[in-house]
């Protein structure tokens, strides 16, 4: 439990330090002690969830911004260490090669559709955009009932409250990526 407590502590420190805020202020924002912050600052002390939620509602910030550990500088994210979900008897294919992160309000899907296959998408909840990128093949994309047709190097960006489908008409593997925004 001390790893968590330390990476805990770390990140309530960088965001009061990013902030300029004192331990002071900081106690006075949150409703907890000076002594508890730097107690949780050091790693010397387990935060209970009610005081994390103290310096999340007084700091203004997200709960999982305390509790999630920090991004490296750097990630290599090799295909082979995503988590692969399969369709139509593993003809769609779709990687997580970033996964959702409240903060960031995206995730980013890499899709691989074998020639004659494809997906039938129910609508998302309102405020969900998807961006299309074509890096390879033929897509054809019905949204709501209009098809669209895009090629290599060219993409689109809809509205993912409505039903859509990928269509991969072509004699080629389409390789697309995929990012979904998540509005507030």
């Amino acid at each position: 439990m001390k790893e968590n407590v330390a990476f805990i502590g770390s990140n309530l420190q960088k965001i009061r330090k990013e902030r300029n805020l004192s331990l002071d202020k900081t106690s006075v924002l949150t409703g907890v002690s000076k002594a508890m912050l730097a107690q949780i600052e050091r790693g010397d002390s387990t935060p209970t969830v009610t005081t994390l939620w103290k310096i999340a509602d007084g700091l203004k910030i997200s709960f999982s911004s305390l509790i999630t550990r920090p991004q490296k500088a750097m990630q290599v994210i090799r295909k082979e260490d995503t988590q692969l979900v399969t369709e139509n008897d593993k003809r769609y294919r779709v990687y997580n090669v970033v996964p959702f992160s409240p903060e960031k309000l995206f995730e980013v899907y890499n899709v691989e559709i074998d020639p004659g296959s494809g997906h039938s998408s129910d609508p998302h909840t309102p405020g969900v955009e998807e961006y299309i990128f074509i890096n390879k093949g033929r897509l054809t994309m019905d949204i709501n009932g209009t098809s669209t047709f895009l090629k290599e190097d060219e993409s689109i960006i809809f509205d993912g409250n409505q039903p859509h489908v990928y269509k991969n008409d072509g004699e080629v593997m389409v390789k697309l990526t995929m990012v979904m925004h998540y509005r507030k």
